[in-house]
């Protein structure tokens, strides 16, 4: 058995810096409505987590963290389109998908052998993620779900990890 779990990297804020190129390199945070009582960061970028703000602190509380930091409202609609997208590149390869929120689907790749083995399917999903949609995944390879999911976790961004029957104990304990 072959499973990939994919996650995209950053997603929502990932996404507004794909409408919004001057965005990149900069700490930017999605963040609920304020006005709604909901202002929390639901995703951040990689510059924002360096400063140290985290997925549910209140918009004050990154602010504090990162006071440069660049908050963007939810444009949930276009999340959903480029989930859709990067999940477009995962039939090519596979009608087994099982998404996991917005952002993270198990690949069940056991009879796409015509591509590759695990990995090369993986680094495939991965450039074509990258120059098709110009978002970034992390992609776990491994004999079953948990192991595939852990494995997604231990490079990021951008990033293929195999966790396989010999070096799972390594890995992962």
């Amino acid at each position: 058995m072959i499973i990939l779990h994919s996650d995209l990297n950053n997603f929502y804020a990932s996404v507004e810096r794909k409408l919004y190129p001057e965005l990149c390199g900069k700490p930017i945070a999605v963040c609920g409505d304020k006005q709604a009582r909901h202002g929390i960061v639901l995703a951040k970028s990689e510059e924002a987590k360096r400063c140290g703000v985290k997925t549910g602190d209140v918009i004050w509380e990154a602010k504090r963290k990162c006071p440069e930091i660049i908050i963007r409202p939810v444009r949930f609609s276009e999340y959903v389109r480029q989930s859709r997208a990067v999940r477009d590149i995962y039939a090519r390869y596979t009608d087994c998908i099982e998404p996991y929120g917005i952002d993270e689907c198990w690949l069940d790749v056991t009879h796409s052998g015509i591509f590759g083995d695990g990995f090369a399917i993986a680094e495939r999903i991965r450039k074509e993620v990258r120059e098709e949609l110009f978002l970034t995944v992390s992609v776990g390879v491994s004999f079953n779900k948990v192991f595939a999911k852990l494995a997604s976790d231990l490079k990021k961004p951008d990033a293929v990890t195999v966790v396989d029957e010999t070096n799972f104990r390594q890995k992962i304990y």
